[in-house]
């Protein structure tokens, strides 16, 4: 297991722990409760979509119909860079190498953006695979889903990549995560599946009840199990396959994608409920109102920071606001 991606993964599952450290000073930050929100708007007008934390202090998000990758520090302040026309970003996240790793369906390549803006990318062996999400696995590589392609890619940081087939047809993966237990796991919308894929290509799957309908995001949780969004509910599943399905306030929330929170829970989007949602690990959802209609939020990611107070805040994209939002997590006096 190569030493970045130790690193790399520790920060997500580990940044629960680090917001006592946080707590400690919390007396220099500015005075804010669980649940206020700040929002600032993209200068272009671009919509966002999904988001990840980089190593330079930044988010980072994709801006499909735009072709860019953004990133915005903490003050909201966003930086664009243009990618190949038509390339229509989508999964983002962070590499062992530094550089912050996304999918190009319209062009059916992987893409890696260093911090600077020097894009590189990969082209897909499938034709038209329509690559989906992408994720850091503990084996020091990207894994990635192929939406159309009907298969999970592995691409090592130098770009060589190796792609399995899923063995239910058509069954469109969509979200995937790390797992502790060093595999990658995959939310299979069409099929109703989830499915866990070693680092050599073997695949298990499991069919989710029928309440749980189209699988879509996915994280590891600080329970060390694969929490998942579905059609109208959050999910989670163990190593075994046992599923454990939580309902919201209300069915037509439309719940899209999830995070580890730095206070031990778990924080998702709700695109049609307009708000955004956090869980505890029991089950319990507190829900947060955003303060424009109908903004859509998408993509939602933590944002580890050693200093300052960053790690109190998750942070969130509105497709339709075209903002970036963050949200407090934990009360600072």
């Amino acid at each position: 297991m190569k030493r970045k991606s130790i690193v790399a993964l520790s920060m997500m599952v580990g940044a629960a722990l680090l917001a006592h450290a946080e707590r400690a000073s919390a007396g220099h930050c500015p005075a804010a409760s669980v649940g206020d929100i700040t929002e600032y708007a993209i200068p272009s007008g671009a919509a966002p979509g999904n988001i990840t934390f980089g190593p330079d202090g930044r988010v980072w998000f994709t801006e499909g119909a735009a072709a860019k990758i953004a990133a915005a520090d903490s003050s909201g302040n966003v930086t664009e860079y243009p990618l190949s026309a038509g390339s229509n970003p989508g999964g983002i996240t962070l590499g062992p190498d530094g550089r912050i790793w996304f999918t190009e369906p319209g062009t059916n390549r992987i893409g890696a953006i260093t911090r600077s803006g020097v894009v590189t990318e990969y082209d897909i062996p499938t034709s038209n695979s329509s690559p989906f999400a992408i994720t850091l696995g503990f084996d020091g590589n990207l894994w990635f889903t192929e939406l159309l392609g009907n298969k999970v890619g592995r691409i090592t940081p130098a770009g060589v990549i190796t792609e399995f087939a899923l063995p239910t047809a058509r069954s469109q993966p969509r979200g995937i995560a790390a797992g502790a237990d060093g595999n990658l796991w995959v939310a299979e919308s069409f099929a109703n599946k989830i499915a866990r894929i070693s680092a050599s290509g073997t695949v298990t799957e499991y069919p989710l009840p029928a309440s749980a309908v189209s699988p879509n995001a996915v994280t590891l949780g600080p329970d060390l199990k694969i929490w998942f969004t579905t059609a109208s509910e959050i999910a989670k599943i163990d190593t075994s396959g046992t599923v454990t399905e939580f309902a919201l306030p209300a069915p037509d929330r439309g719940p899209t994608s999830i995070t580890l929170g730095v206070d031990g829970n778990l924080w998702f989007t709700e695109q049609l409920g307009n708000k955004i949602g956090r869980i505890t690990t029991s089950g319990v959802v507190t829900e947060f109102d955003l303060p424009i209609a109908n903004s859509r939020p998408l993509g939602i990611t933590l944002r580890p920071s050693l200093l300052g107070c960053g790690i109190l805040d998750v942070w969130f994209t509105e497709r339709l606001g075209k903002r970036l939002g963050k949200i407090r997590t934990v009360t600072t006096h």
